[in-house]
């Protein structure tokens, strides 16, 4: 029975340094729909322009995109989305049939935007997107890189470690957790330090990542409790992982052996890690 819970735990410790490898990204692109908090469906864009585009200081360039989509739907360039403030350009809003439509049938905009770059060097990122009417509305989006000034582009490793941040301080802890319990059970009496130290670790670093995702959670758990129950699931689920993972700190510190609250910390914030990494490569965002 001990052969196979170290198996199973070596195993479970592989598929999370694999993803851990293999993901690339804690905050991707999400696709052409954000259909996890904008459930509607029928709206659609497209482009004629490269997403990748190279543009002098102080220069314009032109964006061409078709959009489709139902009666009343527009094409918006949004403002404070990633750095479209950081550029002029000629519109902001095309409804459709409006002014800025060269398409005269209804349910689809043509149109281009005359954009003027910043007088920085610097890539930058813009976002152009269709949606709908609706209160909750329906979006598709296409993102364009812009090289403005032929910036070098450097590589950003602390910019790098602070957009993975929850991801890095959660692998560490949920690898943490499983080796000490790995060690325990090869050999209770020899590693009960270990195992101490390292799951006293990794309780120590899931508070400090609860810490900086509560704000984030907070801020839209209602959008979460509407549309996306899989995220609710994952809250409980944090919420019973850390509960456990506290019962089993301090029935270590009095003395207690029990494994129990253990196995399901480990099991809950293992779900949870997995199901995080799952919805990025699935382009499921907040």
């Amino acid at each position: 029975m001990k052969k196979k819970i170290i198996g199973i735990l070596l195993f479970f410790v592989g598929f999370i340094l694999v993803l851990f490898i293999f993901n690339t990204n804690a905050y991707p692109s999400l696709g052409d729909n954000h259909s996890s908090c904008h459930p509607g469906t029928g709206v659609g864009i497209d482009t004629s322009t490269s997403s990748t585009i190279s543009a002098d200081l102080s220069s314009s360039f032109e964006i061409s995109v078709t959009a489709t989509g139902p009666s009343g739907f527009s094409v918006i360039v949004l403002s404070g989305a990633d750095n479209n403030d950081l550029f002029s350009f000629n519109q902001s809003t095309v409804t459709d049939g409006g002014a800025g439509d060269l398409d005269s049938s209804i349910g689809t905009i043509r149109t281009v935007f005359s954009v003027t770059t910043p007088a920085t060097k610097e890539i930058y990122t813009i976002i152009i997107i269709a949606r709908d009417s609706a209160a909750t509305p329906a979006i598709a989006f296409k993102r364009f890189e812009v090289n403005v000034g032929a910036a070098a582009v450097e590589l950003d490793v602390l910019g790098f470690v602070f957009d993975h941040l929850n991801y890095i301080i959660g692998g560490i802890a949920i690898l943490s957790l499983a080796i000490a319990t790995i060690l325990y059970q090869i050999n209770r009496e020899k590693y009960t330090r270990t195992h101490g130290i390292l799951a006293g670790t990794s309780l120590i670093l899931t508070t400090i990542n609860i810490i900086l995702i509560v704000p984030n959670a907070v801020a839209t758990f209602d959008t979460i409790v509407q549309f996306m129950p899989l995220r609710l699931l994952h809250i409980i689920l944090g919420i019973i992982g850390y509960a456990a993972g506290i019962v089993a700190f301090v029935a270590g510190l009095s003395g207690h052996r029990t494994r129990v609250p253990g196995f399901i910390a480990l099991g809950c914030w293992g779900f949870n890690y997995i199901q995080g990494l799952i919805f990025i490569f699935a382009g499921v965002g907040l």
